[in-house]
């Protein structure tokens, strides 16, 4: 064999193996950009659906305040018309009016006193049916005839008439809010209601617009919540199409992107490695010629050499196959020089291409861990915001009850109150999102009785709709513990969903606290589905969850006895579950340190008559101008409303004002400009002022107090606090 076949051989040997390597680096690099592209794309139809259910909360909220109205119960549906029109948003949107009959009492897309038409005496039938908003498929406007959808709300019965508000939209509306693209995107949104046909669509709107979609993308949302397939759409492009579903409305929302414009960046990852792959291979062929002509001259050579140098004596040689080598052995001092250098080179060369990997690696982890990060971010704030509103609603659905009576109004009513202050406590928490992530949830522990908080937490839980069908029974007694409350209602609404989601309906929920010892005692038991042996070591891990009930969908985000665990660690306690296994309930245990009981630190002190003041108001939100006045007035002050900067101004020379509470978010110049003219006017110069302000960073209070303010308070405010500020702010005044 000759040297110039082995190099050859040697430099195959070489080269093939790296370049497969490559190919697998390059497939797996392909792989990895396909499905972060599907995922970025799953995040885009999330958000679309997001956008539709805002619009459809909106409009409740506008439709639930006019079937509220006074003119609607007095029956005047002239003024009724003009404050519909002032909820409307033209020209995609705007409000008609039903009776119980289905007839069309007003329409603004027409003026008032137009003769309009019988809407289906079913669907109106069936809004009063459900008591609940109800969102229609793609139709077309009786009065319009334009291609629209409907949401319609009924009223609570009125001097003995109920009636039906809804908000039509026309597609344009859908167009405008729900499909929104990055200029220059490929992308294809469309918005299909229950039948299959669009509602909206990015892409030639005029011509598929109430078309029905592909059959395989409607079937593919009829059978799943969300996905993602890979078909072609109506004008022929092949896509990867990723769907998900409004939780308001039930339609679903559809985002395509093409598969070239997927894997475009992959495509020319593989052409690089192609012509990379040709060119190595044509310089190792074009080396192994050269090298191996200098090879020849280089053997001729040594060999001249080693003949002179040993004429005196012949060295011992082990003779080889290789004719090339034979003659070479008297020059393989050098050949030892050469490989090793060699040898130094590939392994430096090894050496950084491990390095480049490590670097690579670490990038793809750290990448995954933030990305871990952020979902686990999203499911606790969901979490978190979720328990405190629930109360809220069911207090709400309690109070708003024709029978409902005076005592249980002001139960109600402080149910509402202490979850409100709830809620601000939890926002407050999640304004500091890296101490959040980090877990240095901060307790504001003091000494409460567990057994009142845990039968404040059940009545308050059955009022919600989940635990309609169960029953809560509680068997408290008194015992005390050092515990933040909030965080305590936390451990049991989880707990008491938890087993109100694993129950059948009919079945009770058993909550029991009791002394044990130098420990307090809070157990859960429910008659459920219970938990297997190979679960229940698992059960307080983020996102573990078992499989749901007969019949029902899976629920929740499997953070719910995580976030348990947690706090219940914070107050100092542990927390544990038992199950005899599937079909035969679970018991949660939380022990926790008990607490000598006593007066408790920090208990409310009934507020001190204070002195009425003049108070200016500077709101922009009218919502927000109309609670806050009437809570002011309750406080015995007389209020002074302005919604600029030019109304402030213009309030504190022609009115008498005593104390200023300016929002900060205000049009043209904010409430900073405002405080700094006022500080710079003679006339306002000692004027106290509060900022009232949805911004409660510290660095936000900061530049209150820089701008002028003498205050600064986070909206939601409490009230109690408010007006302690007020009499603190005006004290110098007295």
């Amino acid at each position: 064999m000759r040297i110039r076949s082995l190099l050859l051989l040697v430099l195959t040997v070489v080269f093939v193996p790296g370049f497969l390597a490559a190919v697998m680096a390059v497939q797996k690099v392909r792989e990895g950009e396909r499905a972060a592209a599907l995922n970025a794309l799953r995040e885009t139809v999330r958000a679309s659906a997001l956008l539709v259910d805002v619009e459809i909360q909106r409009s409740i909220g506008t439709l639930t305040a006019l079937g509220e109205s006074a003119s609607l119960s007095a029956g005047d549906l002239a003024t009724f018309y003009e404050e519909a029109r002032a909820a409307n948003r033209p020209p995609h949107v705007w409000t008609l009016l039903f009776d119980e009959s289905g007839q069309q009492l007003l329409n603004t897309y027409v003026p008032f006193g137009t003769t309009l038409p019988q809407a289906p005496a079913d669907r109106i039938r069936a809004v009063f049916e459900s008591g609940r908003p109800q969102v229609s498929d793609l139709t077309v406007g009786a009065v319009s005839g334009k291609l629209l959808t409907l949401l319609y709300l009924p009223t609570r019965r009125l001097n003995g008439k109920r009636y039906v508000v809804a908000h039509a939209y026309s597609v344009d509306h859908w167009r405008a809010t729900a499909l929104q693209v990055e200029n220059g995107s490929p992308a294809t949104i469309g918005v299909f209601d229950g039948s299959g046909r669009f509602i909206s669509r990015n892409v030639n709107a005029d011509t598929t617009l109430g078309k029905p979609a592909r059959p395989e993308l409607v079937a593919a949302a009829a059978s799943a919540a969300e996905g993602v397939l890979r078909h072609y759409t109506l004008e022929g492009v092949d896509v990867y199409d990723a769907f998900t579903h409004s939780e308001q409305t039930g339609w679903t929302v559809a985002v395509a992107m093409p598969v070239h414009a997927i894997e475009r960046s992959v495509t020319q990852a593989v052409l690089w490695l192609a012509a990379s792959g040709l060119l190595a291979l044509g310089c190792a062929m074009l080396a192994a010629y050269v090298f191996g002509r200098t090879f020849m001259r280089v053997i001729e050579t040594a060999s001249g050499a080693a003949q002179a140098v040993g004429a005196g004596q012949a060295p011992q040689l082990r003779p080889t196959r290789l004719e090339e080598v034979n003659i070479l052995y008297g020059a393989l001092a050098d050949a030892g020089r050469v490989l090793t250098q060699e040898r130094q080179s590939r392994e430096a060369a090894e050496r950084e291409r491990e390095e480049l990997l490590a670097r690579e690696t670490a990038l793809r982890e750290t990448a995954e861990r933030e990305n871990t990060a952020k979902d686990q971010f999203l499911a606790l704030l969901g979490h978190e915001l979720r328990n405190p509103l629930a109360a809220i609603a069911g207090a709400t659905a309690v109070l708003s009850h024709e029978r409902s009576t005076p005592e249980a109004r002001e139960k109600f009513l402080g149910i509402i109150q202490r979850q409100n202050r709830h809620l601000g406590h939890i926002v407050n928490d999640l304004l500091d999102v890296s101490r959040l992530m980090s877990g240095k949830i901060v307790l504001e522990t003091r000494r409460i009785n567990l057994a009142e908080w845990v039968t404040s937490c059940a009545e308050a839980l059955r009022a919600t709709e989940k635990a309609a069908q169960h029953e809560i029974v509680v068997q408290a007694e008194e015992a005390w513990i050092y515990g933040d409350g909030v965080r305590i209602e936390q451990i049991v609404n989880n707990l008491v969903f938890n087993s109100l989601k694993c129950s059948p309906a009919g079945s009770q929920v058993i909550i029991t606290v009791r002394n044990d010892g130098e420990h307090v005692r809070l157990s859960v038991q429910d008659f459920g589905i219970g938990i297997t042996a190979d679960l229940l070591p698992r059960v307080f891990e983020p996102f573990v969850q078992g499989p749901p009930p007969p019949g029902r969908m899976s629920s929740g985000l499997g953070i719910g006895l995580a976030l348990v665990k947690q706090l219940v660690g914070l107050h100092g306690g542990e927390v544990h579950a038992y199950s005899a296994g599937p079909g035969l309930g679970a018991t949660f245990t939380v022990i926790l340190p008990r607490a000598e009981a006593g007066t408790l630190p920090g208990q409310r002190i009934a507020p001190t008559d204070r002195r009425a003041r003049h108070v200016l108001l500077v709101e922009d939100d009218r919502d927000a101008m109309a609670a806050m006045s009437e809570l002011l007035r309750l406080m015995g002050h007389e209020v002074v409303h302005a919604g600029n900067r030019d109304e402030a101004l213009a309030a504190v020379e022609t009115r008498r004002v005593d104390l200023a509470l300016i929002d900060i978010g205000l049009p043209g110049q904010d409430g900073y400009e405002v405080a700094s003219e006022l500080r710079n006017r003679a006339g306002s110069r000692r004027l106290p002022l509060i900022a009232l302000t949805g911004f409660g960073r510290d660095a936000d209070r900061v530049r209150a107090l820089a701008a002028g303010f003498d205050r600064h308070l986070s909206k939601p405010v409490d009230a109690e606090l408010l007006a302690r500020t007020i009499e603190e702010a005006t004290a110098s005044q007295a």
